[in-house]
């Protein structure tokens, strides 16, 4: 019979991802496209195509801009491809904002088992009092671990550098399980029920367990 305290970790939703033990760096830092705009997507099983169930995470790593610089978030409904930042959706999330953006703690999306897009959309603004401009390209570093997988998220702001340290993200996306099927599995068989009717219930209840714990 599964334990019941390893389900329970498996659906618990931690305030940092739990993605387990490093595996591997699928690609080192990349630049992805000239453009602003970043998208994270789902992961699926390859060989059905079908999303996997899945929480996706985000914190701001570090920052080094000569300018205010900021990355706005959003999480779209399934099968919507249009980046939200094109057509005027107010995001979910907005980090940074400062000059020179300091690590913040990690935010999180509800956990999703169907086809999401994740886009983080990054801005810097000028110290001579302009508004928000969109930065100038994006890229990043992919890492595999034996829960999901970590992307280290970069963007240059004005291009006159390309350092890509402007501001950092870090995005994780853990693999999460389904809830009832698995729990199905640790249902008691009719002899176990009996048993535990018989045995560990009044041990469970025994009131001299409960004044030998008050008297301690």
């Amino acid at each position: 019979m599964p334990n019941p305290i390893d389900i329970l970790r498996r659906y618990y939703s931690p305030a940092t991802p739990d993605l387990g033990c490093f595996v591997r760096n699928k690609h080192p830092f990349q630049v992805d496209v000239d453009f602003f705009i970043w998208n994270e997507f789902p992961p699926f099983n390859p060989s059905n195509g079908a999303i996997l169930p899945h929480q996706v995470y985000f914190r701001v790593k570090c920052g080094k801009a000569a300018h205010h610089q900021r990355v706005s978030v959003w999480m779209t409904p399934p099968g919507s491809s249009l980046p939200p930042p094109l057509i005027g959706q107010p995001p979910d999330y907005i980090l940074g904002g400062d000059f020179a953006p300091t690590p913040s703690d990690w935010l999180k999306f509800p956990v999703r088992t169907t086809d999401q897009g994740y886009w983080f959309a990054g801005e810097h603004k000028p110290a001579n009092g302009t508004g928000w401009l969109r930065d100038s390209s994006v890229g990043h570093s992919y890492d595999i671990y034996d829960n999901g997988t970590l992307s280290t998220v970069g963007w240059d702001d004005t291009g006159q550098d390309r350092d890509y340290d402007d501001l950092v993200l870090e995005v994780a996306v853990v693999r999460r399980h389904l809830y009832f099927p698995d729990l199905n599995g640790i249902a008691l068989t009719p002899d176990e029920a009996t048993r535990f009717e018989r045995e560990i219930l009044p041990k469970l209840h025994a009131p001299a367990r409960s004044k030998a714990a008050a008297a301690e």
